[in-house]
C-alpha cells in the first residue's frame, strides 16, 4: 500500500468499528459487551498499527479526498494525536468490557468512544481550517452522549444538557471565527498557505475578531476559565471510561485544535499574550476551586482545570516569545495528561464498581479512607497519578511543566521570573488537595472499605497500563520527546514547513 492510500486507513479503521460495534451490539444476542468492545479494540489496534508506519515514512504525506485539493495532511503533529488518541481509547475500551460502563447500551457506547478518536486523529489530520472544525465536532458530538449516558440519572441529564448548551454556543462562535478568516482571505483555508495569506491581507480587525471568536469557541470545549463551567459536573456524572476519555483525551485534544488554528495567525496578532492571560488565569482559578472538594472524582475533575491551564499556559510562552522549549513543554503535558488522568479516572471507577450497591456516600475521602488495602492496584493507581499531576519528580507531570518554566525563564527580565513563578507556585498550591488524597487511600479502613474485593483483573489491565505509562515518561523522558519534539515544530512553523 502506497503512503498516500496508508493516510487514510485510521480514519477509515475508525469508522468501519463505529459501525462494527454498532451491528455486534444490536444484532448479536449472545454477550453483546464483549463482541461490541471487540470490535472495537480491533479498530482501534489497527489504526494504532497504521500510525506507526506512518511515522516510519517520509512526511508530510497528503491525501486528495473526493478527487481535488488536499483533505489531509500526514504531519508529526498528526501522528502524536493519533497515537495519542488511539492509547487512550483502547484502554478505555478494555475497561468498558469489563466495567458496567457501556451494560446497558454497548451498540451505542463503543461506537461514540471510536466516534470521539476518530475527531481528535482527525483534528490532527486536517489540512485546513474547515476540516478541522469538522473533524472537532465529530469529537464533541460523541461525547455530548457519552456524558449523560446513564440517563436514569437525573443529575447526569443535567450535567449532560449543560454541556451541551454551551459546547454548541462555543461551536457557533468558531465556525463565525472560520468564515471571517475565509472572508478575509479571499476563501483560503488550507494551512500550507494560510499563515503567508493572512500576512499578505490588509486590515487586522476582522482577523483579531476571528482570533477571539477561534479562541472562544474552541475554548469552552477546552474549558478555558472562565468557560469551564461546565467540566466539573460533566466529568464527575460521566461513567468512569467516559470521564477519562474526556479528561485524558477529548479536552486537551480541543486546545491542540485551538493552537492548531492560531498557529497560522501572523505575528502581528497578540496570540501570545492572549494564550498566556488565559492560561495564568485557568490554572490559578482552578487550583482553588479544587481545594474545597472531598468526593474524589469531582476533586479529579476540578483539578482537569488547572492542567488545561497549564498546556495553555506553555503554547502562550511558546507564541509569545518563539521559545521552543515552551511548546514542546504544552506537547509533553498534553501527552502525561492523557495517561495521569486516564489513569485516575479509571482508578477511581474500579472503586465504585466495587462500592456499588453499598449505603450513604462513597466517593468522599473519608468513605474511601484505607482503600489502599483492599485495592491496592486502584488505590496505587490513584496515588501515582496525583503525585505525577503535582509534579513530583520522577514522573510523568514533572517534565511537562519544568520545560513550560524553563520556556517561561527565557522571557527576559522580572516578567520570565514572574511566569515561572506562576507555574511553580500553582504546583505547590495543589498538593493541598492531592495530599489529603493520599492520606485517606492509606488511612484506617472504614466497615464499607474493609470488605472490598480487589481491584477486577479486566478493569486493572488498563489502570497498570496507565500507571505504568505515567512511570515510564517520568523515568525516560526521551521516548516522550521522541513523538513530542518534532510535533511541537510543526505548531512552531506555522504549519507552513513540516519536518
Amino acid at each position: 500500500m502506497s503512503g498516500t492510500h496508508l493516510a487514510i486507513v485510521p480514519l477509515i479503521a475508525l469508522f468501519a468499528g463505529v459501525f462494527g460495534a454498532y451491528l455486534a451490539g444490536q444484532y448479536v444476542r449472545d454477550r453483546p459487551t464483549a463482541r461490541s468492545g471487540v470490535i472495537a479494540t480491533v479498530s482501534l489496534l489497527i489504526a494504532l498499527a497504521t500510525t506507526w508506519l506512518l511515522w516510519t515514512r517520509s512526511l508530510p504525506i497528503e491525501y486528495a479526498l473526493l478527487g481535488e485539493g488536499v483533505g489531509i495532511r500526514v504531519t508529526a503533529l498528526s501522528i502524536f494525536l493519533s497515537t495519542v488518541a488511539c492509547l487512550i481509547g483502547l484502554l478505555v475500551t478494555v475497561y468498558a468490557i469489563g466495567s458496567e460502563d457501556a451494560r446497558d447500551a454497548p451498540d451505542v457506547y463503543f461506537p461514540l468512544v471510536l466516534a470521539a478518536v476518530a475527531g481528535v486523529v482527525g483534528i490532527g489530520l486536517a489540512a485546513d481550517l474547515f476540516s478541522l472544525y469538522v473533524f472537532f465536532e465529530v469529537m464533541a458530538v460523541a461525547t455530548y452522549a457519552l456524558v449523560p449516558f446513564a440517563v436514569d440519572r437525573a443529575t447526569a441529564v443535567e450535567a449532560g444538557v449543560k454541556y451541551v448548551v454551551m459546547n454548541a454556543a462555543g461551536s457557533l462562535l468558531a465556525i463565525f471565527g472560520v468564515s471571517l478568516i475565509y472572508a478575509h482571505t479571499g476563501g483560503v483555508l488550507d494551512f500550507a498557505t494560510l499563515s503567508a495569506e493572512l500576512t499578505a491581507t490588509t486590515g487586522p480587525g476582522p482577523l483579531e475578531a476571528a482570533v477571539l471568536f477561534l479562541v472562544i469557541g474552541f475554548g469552552v470545549k477546552a474549558a478555558v476559565v472562565p468557560l469551564h463551567t461546565w467540566l466539573p459536573d460533566a466529568y464527575t456524572e460521566a461513567p468512569a471510561s467516559a470521564s477519562a476519555l474526556l479528561a485524558g483525551l477529548a479536552t486537551p485534544a480541543a486546545i491542540v485544535a485551538m493552537v492548531k488554528a492560531l498557529s497560522a495567525v501572523p505575528e502581528g496578532v497578540s496570540v501570545g499574550l492572549l494564550l498566556l492571560v488565559l492560561g495564568g488565569l485557568t490554572m490559578t482559578v482552578g487550583n482553588f476551586l479544587a481545594l474545597g472538594q472531598r468526593d474524589l472524582k469531582r476533586l479529579l475533575a476540578y483539578s482537569s482545570i488547572p492542567h488545561v491551564g497549564y498546556i495553555v499556559f506553555g503554547f502562550g510562552v511558546g507564541f509569545y516569545g518563539g521559545f521552543g522549549v515552551a511548546f514542546d513543554g504544552a506537547l509533553f503535558h498534553v501527552l502525561a495528561n492523557a495517561f495521569m488522568k486516564g489513569g485516575a479516572f479509571l482508578a477511581v471507577g474500579a472503586i465504585g464498581y466495587r462500592l456499588a450497591g453499598a449505603e450513604g456516600e462513597t466517593r468522599t475521602l473519608s468513605a474511601l479512607s484505607g482503600v489502599g488495602y483492599r485495592m491496592p492496584v486502584a488505590a496505587g493507581a490513584i496515588a501515582v497519578a496525583v503525585l505525577a499531576l503535582a509534579g513530583v519528580p520522577p514522573l510523568a507531570g514533572f517534565w511537562g511543566k519544568l520545560f513550560i518554566v524553563l520556556g517561561s525563564a527565557e522571557v527576559s527580565g522580572a516578567v520570565g521570573v514572574g511566569l515561572a513563578l506562576l507555574v511553580i507556585g500553582n504546583s505547590f498550591l495543589s498538593l493541598g488537595y492531592y495530599l489529603p488524597v493520599l492520606g485517606a487511600l492509606f488511612g484506617t479502613p472504614t466497615d464499607a472499605v474493609r470488605t472490598l474485593d480487589r481491584t477486577p483483573t479486566l478493569l486493572a489491565i488498563p489502570i497498570l497500563a496507565l500507571t505504568g505509562g505515567t512511570i515510564l515518561l517520568g523515568l525516560a523522558p526521551a521516548f516522550g520527546l521522541d513523538l513530542v519534539g518534532p510535533a511541537a515544530e510543526v505548531l512552531e512553523s506555522g504549519l507552513e514547513v513540516t519536518p
